[in-house]
């Protein structure tokens, strides 16, 4: 016979002790390789915010030169041919040595877009008509509008 024998429910019960629960589980790590992979993490995240922003920053003249193109383009100006010519030109000497580029024009306007342009097929049939532009009143404002926004999205430095 054992000590619960004769016993009805509710003493039972209250003999029963209440449930231990185990100690809560730290979420931190136990180990040393898990905070330098901790730090590995932050580094790496960091670095990466940081060239982000830098890259942001650095492409500031790309996004205020497609503003002003859309600009042009949006109000269907009279001279808009040549004023994206000369976005273009602006755009090129804000990036590239002006000794360089500021002298071009002509077809050596027009390789030097084609060059720097990625060899886009858009951008190279569209670089003879911007080098033109400037100086020729008879050029379409929509045959070089994409021309120039690829390639002030797309040239190389």
């Amino acid at each position: 016979m054992n000590e619960y024998d004769g016993l009805n429910l509710a003493e039972l019960l209250d003999r029963m002790h209440d449930v231990v629960e185990p100690d809560p589980v730290s979420m931190l790590p136990q180990t040393d390789g898990w905070w330098v992979l901790l730090a590995w993490g932050l580094l790496l995240i960091t670095l990466g915010t940081v060239r982000l922003v830098a890259r942001y920053r650095r492409n500031r003249y790309r996004r205020e030169a497609l503003a002003e193109l859309h600009g042009i383009v949006k109000t269907r100006h009279p001279d808009g041919a040549a004023a994206i010519a000369g976005l273009v030109k602006r755009t090129a000497v804000t990036v590239f040595p002006r000794t360089e580029v500021a002298a071009l024009y002509g077809e050596s306007w027009a390789a030097f877009l084609k060059t720097t342009g990625r060899n886009d097929p858009e951008i190279d049939a569209a670089a003879p008509a911007i080098a033109r532009a400037a100086y020729a009143p008879g050029v379409e404002m929509d045959t070089i509008a994409r021309g120039a926004e690829r390639w002030i999205r797309r040239h190389r430095v």
